[in-house]
């Protein structure tokens, strides 16, 4: 078996002399990542047929990120083999479209296609910006921004300053109040002195802080009335590219993102870089428009894989056939939203004929099973396959302590058929705005029928 071992500050040049073999400026191929978000990730290491070879805990499951391979089907075969020894399932993350096409020609020659689904996720794509353009915020599409930071020049004292270790305590600080006003403006019940808890940004943020100068960070941070009211860092991935890890500040003070982010972009270009990686948006809605605002000159896809079985597979063609989704779009799901536990299905014949998905959701009920993705094909329906697959939802929502159900009827007269299981009338307006689109692909028509429990 392949011998993972933890990533300590003193593999930094062992590591890193793979990383600069690199085909590609993705944010998780810098050591930083991977050294400051060991503990949240649980991550290892492996040299493996001549290539880095970086394992992470994800949704308590490996995945594994292959960097400078020469020899890409000689690692994936060594990956498939470990994951088979220990009774895992293969997934890897981070790939770019090169890494995916050698993973498909491995897959078709050992004629295992289908036991895999694979997507390049917009959430994780990095945005790449021209530091040019975000030191002088040129022409009419930047106006808004440039309109923002005249207000910040107006109202506030200010001077921007290399982040240096003096600063640090007041960054974390900052950081902290940063996650408090986030807690509360998602959920105003929470009180405003409730004190900071450690998250897992603030666990990276002070281990890159303990090894700052070892890791090589450079940083700037906006000081208003002498007090830091912005922070950020990163590292260099190559010569004419950087990549920013973190930027915090005070949100309170209109204008400082843009004042900040033009700020570090004229330290950099001081510098030399030409570009700057801000990393990917999450999925969350507020932060992707944010980025796009700021115009990227491309986003870099980071490719996922994940092994599935052959239930799974079976699903997502029925999943297809039903309704009319992508592979692509399904294959998402099955990489950052499913899990085994939660699929359902019903086999005929030998195949699946029917099946439903629980996924776990938090509402204003608590804890919610969300059913979805409901399907029966053609020529099996009318038999209560489905409506066995909706009582099991309940019985299985119930021992897990669920306080409701949810599900979306995709047309009004399933309203009724819903509701022989105690589903209401439609009621509870859903936000699938950040993540996966769990719902109808139209915000207005996602509103879902619900069962207490």
């Amino acid at each position: 078996m392949i011998q993972f071992r933890e990533i300590q500050l003193s593999d930094k040049e062992q590591i890193e002399s793979h990383l600069q073999r690199a085909s590609a400026p993705i944010c998780d191929y810098t050591f930083v990542n991977i050294y400051a978000w060991q503990p949240v990730y649980q991550s290892t290491w492996a040299e493996v047929e001549g290539a880095l070879v970086v394992r992470f805990l994800i949704d308590g499951e490996y995945g594994y990120m292959i960097v400078g391979a020469e020899d890409y089907s000689a690692v994936l075969t060594a990956l498939f083999s470990e994951t088979k020894q220990r009774g895992k399932r293969l997934r890897l993350v981070g790939m770019t479209c090169d890494d995916a096409d050698y993973f498909k020609a491995w897959a078709a020659q050992n004629e295992c296609e289908e036991c895999f689904a694979i997507c390049d996720n917009p959430d994780y794509r990095d945005y790449i910006y021209s530091v040019e353009d975000l030191s002088n915020l040129t022409g009419k599409k930047y106006q808004p921004k440039r309109n923002h930071i005249n207000k910040f020049e107006a109202k506030y004292t200010y001077e921007f300053a290399e982040l240096t270790p003096k600063f640090f305590q007041e960054c974390l600080c900052l950081e902290c109040r940063w996650q408090l006003r986030k807690a509360v403006m998602e959920n105003p019940a929470v009180a405003k002195e409730h004190e900071c808890k450690d998250t897992a940004e603030k666990s990276a943020i002070r281990r890159a802080f303990d090894a700052y100068e070892e890791l090589g960070l450079y940083g700037g941070v906006l000081l208003v009335d002498g007090h830091v009211a912005a922070f950020t860092y990163g590292s260099a991935m190559s010569e004419d590219t950087f990549c920013t890890h973190i930027e915090k500040a005070d949100a309170t003070m209109d204008g400082i993102f843009p004042m900040i982010n033009r700020c570090f972009a004229r330290a950099l270009a001081e510098r030399g870089f030409r570009y700057v990686n801000r990393e990917e948006d999450m999925g969350l809605a507020g932060l992707r428009r944010s980025k796009q605002s700021f115009y990227p000159v491309r986003l870099q896809e980071k490719i996922g894989v994940r092994e599935i079985t052959p239930v799974e597979a079976e699903c997502r063609e029925l999943w297809m056939e039903v309704f009319g989704d992508s592979r692509e779009d399904v294959d998402r799901f099955f990489i950052d939203v499913h899990t085994p536990q939660n699929l359902l299905a019903h086999c005929e014949q030998g195949r699946v004929v029917s099946m439903l998905n629980i996924v776990e959701i938090n509402t204003e009920y608590g804890v919610t099973a969300y059913l979805y993705a409901i399907a029966t094909a053609a020529e099996w329906r009318g038999r209560g396959f489905a409506e066995e697959l909706i009582r099991q939802a309940i019985a299985i929502s119930r021992e897990r302590g669920y306080k409701a159900i949810m599900l979306i009827p995709s047309e009004e007269s399933l309203v009724a058929y819903y509701s022989r299981f105690g589903f209401g009338e439609p009621s509870y307006k859903l936000d699938f705005s950040n993540g996966y689109d769990l719902g109808m692909g139209d915000r207005e028509r996602d509103v879902a029928v619900v069962l207490t429990l």
